[in-house]
């Protein structure tokens, strides 16, 4: 038998990879499929150039073994990830693994993207073996070709890590991970373990960040922490694009009543304040302008790159857009919805969420009295609500005045000892400040305590009083509404009642971001909407109570993952008008409060219209009722 075949093998096993990086084997073989992608077509690093850098560092010839990527969406990093993949088929041969959230996305992954972009490269599809369907190339998450093996898995089964080694391991949105997987431990630590085996092994990490200390932050801090620099095209000093909310260098006018944005977008050279145009970035970041990675923590062994939405390429997201949604967001904020915000900083800067939330002090909360007198309405009232919160023997309640523009004033609060007493309070009428007479529009009572008296007092005064209950574990809505039932002899009846459970959490955060709003308004002498006050006579008792909680971060020391929930300042503290303070803000959105206009904005001037002249008996019919 000849020796000859395992000679050649023998010598095939020891050749040196080809000196061809990631990068310019992308520029010469890779197509990019029509399918997928909003720029089909052959590959071109100079289209990405602050991908080039990365690619080399993924590339076999690079002694870097992790490379961590925190990053906006749509930049491009997957598809440099789908790079290295269809390189190292094609050049380097070896076991090759690819992590993803979940399999919905691991199989939209492999049949959109990878699989289409194989197909396209002749080299590479000629190296995969018999695929099982006619449209594949290689099994939707296994492909078998010369000399390896590609795995495409995902993070919350402990199968996709089990019995298989990489010298290439790709895990993709690591954000979205979760903490633990069956049991085994973190699945970026499983991942990055498949590694073990190969000295010449290559990891690369990318996500969006979520949270300070979340998972991707905490690889980019293990890292150099590369920034993308460029030569300001006025001075020629190195600038990055950096969006900060306290020292703005993107330069922009906006409506600060609507946050709509009234200009282009420009960016401030830190050096020589020179406006920057957005399409000039193109030949700022440029490689051959000077462009490059600078790390900001030199000599770690592993390599890491942050890079924000403003170095998208023109024709993809543009400055205009990402402001726009800055400013759609920052309106949000300010009604105590920081949902945008998160998702902007995340998806856009390329920046993890870190919420701001400090104790009001009860001196400060003093500064929304007004001048308006206990018991009267002020202008501009929309609708009165009253919130009930129910003690053992006892029970605090607020009356509130829900003005257009989502602003709200304490009208009445206090403590009754009697459901008579409180529906004497909620029936009561009260005069406005132009002399309009009020009567309360809708009461919510709190059910966690003596729920069957409270579905009573609600039944008795259903066209105003609702029953509510805060929801327990993390809501995916700020409410439900679900029916009361009572169990009478062992059979079900439905009362006719309905239950409002609502997001705690949700409205806190509202309330709490509306008194923050006022007080700093004060500070400067300025008024607006979406404000608190409170009646002349407030004092010291119910402002101490509607300071009493504060936000508090706990942080999993495991996996950095943050939970943020209200609690009390001292455990003994009472919160009561708080809670009331909850409740009204809930009626608020309810009632759709914030969207009302007053009615000298909606009404409309009466066109004059001819009178219609009756032609026959039938014209007449309403008469005959």
């Amino acid at each position: 038998m000849s020796k000859m075949p395992y000679v050649s093998a023998f010598k095939l096993g020891i050749k040196p990879d080809p000196l061809m990086s990631v990068a310019e084997w992308s520029d010469n073989k890779r197509i990019l499929p029509s399918k997928s992608s909003a720029e089909p077509g052959r590959w071109r690093t100079s289209r990405t150039p602050y991908l080039k850098e990365i690619m080399e560092a993924l590339s076999p010839q690079s002694p870097v073994q992790e490379v961590k990527v925190i990053k906006a969406t749509q930049l491009g990093f997957t598809e440099l990830a789908n790079n290295a993949i269809l390189c190292y088929m094609d050049l380097y041969p070896c076991p090759i693994q690819m992590i993803m959230p979940t399999e919905k996305l691991a199989s939209k992954h492999s049949k959109a993207k990878l699989t289409p972009s194989i197909k396209s490269i002749p080299s590479v599809m000629r190296k995969v073996k018999d695929a099982k369907t006619k449209d594949d190339a290689g099994g939707s998450f296994e492909k078998e070709f010369d000399g390896g093996m590609f795995s495409l898995g995902w993070s919350n089964s402990a199968a996709s890590f089990a019995s298989f080694s990489a010298r290439l391991v790709i895990l993709d949105d690591v954000e979205r991970f979760p903490e633990d997987v069956e049991g085994e431990g973190s699945p970026v630590d499983l991942g990055r373990n498949r590694a073990d085996a190969f000295p010449n092994r290559k990891i690369y990490i990318n996500s969006t960040p979520k949270n300070k200390n979340g998972v991707i932050d905490r690889e980019y801090q293990d890292s150099d922490q590369r920034e993308y620099y460029m030569p300001c095209p006025h001075c020629g000093e190195m600038i990055t694009f950096d969006f900060n909310e306290d020292d703005l260098h993107f330069v922009f006018e906006y409506d600060e009543e609507n946050y709509e944005l009234l200009s282009d977008v420009r960016y401030k050279c830190e050096h020589c304040e020179g406006l920057i145009e957005e399409y000039q970035k193109t030949q700022m970041m440029s490689e051959e302008e000077g462009a490059k990675w600078i790390a900001n923590n030199p000599g770690h062994h592993h390599r890491g790159y942050k890079l924000n939405s403003f170095y998208a390429p023109l024709g993809w997201v543009s400055w205009v857009h990402i402001v726009r949604e800055y400013l759609k967001a920052k309106k949000a904020e300010i009604n105590g919805d920081t949902s945008l915000m998160r998702r902007i900083y995340n998806t856009r800067f390329a920046l993890p969420f870190e919420e701001k939330f400090e104790s009001t002090s009860s001196d400060d909360f003093m500064l929304l009295r007004n001048e308006i007198v206990p018991g009267v309405v002020p202008n501009d009232t929309a609708a009165l609500v009253m919130a009930i919160d129910v003690q053992l023997d006892h029970f605090w309640y607020k009356v509130v005045a829900l003005q257009y523009g989502a602003s709200k004033h304490t009208v009445r609060y206090g403590r009754a000892e009697s459901w008579a007493e409180l529906e004497e309070i909620m029936r009561t009428h009260y005069s406005g400040e132009n002399g309009s007479i009020y009567a309360v529009t809708m009461a919510a009572v709190d059910s966690g305590f003596k729920k069957d008296e409270v579905y009573e007092f609600c039944a008795m005064n259903s066209d105003v009083a609702v029953p509510i209950k805060g929801a327990s574990g993390k809501p995916d809505s700020p409410w439900k509404v679900s029916n009361v039932e009572r169990d009478i002899n062992g059979e079900t009846i439905k009362t006719g009642l309905k239950l409002y459970v609502i997001d705690t959490e949700y409205f806190k955060d509202m309330l709490y971001a509306q008194i923050e709003r006022s007080i700093l308004l004060k500070k400067e002498g300025k008024t607006g909407e979406n404000t608190f006050s409170m009646h002349s006579q407030t004092d010291a008792f119910y402002a101490k109570q509607m300071t009493s909680e504060h936000k508090h971060c706990d942080i999993n020391q495991k996996t950095g993952a943050q939970k943020w929930t209200w609690i009390k300042n001292t455990s003994k503290a009472d919160n009561h008008y708080w809670d009331d303070g909850v409740y009204t803000t809930f009626l608020g959105e309810l009632l759709g409060i914030r969207f009302l206009q007053r009615e000298s904005i909606v009404k409309k001037k009466q066109k004059n219209r001819p009178k219609r002249v009756r032609n026959s008996e039938h014209d007449d019919y309403m008469s005959n009722f």
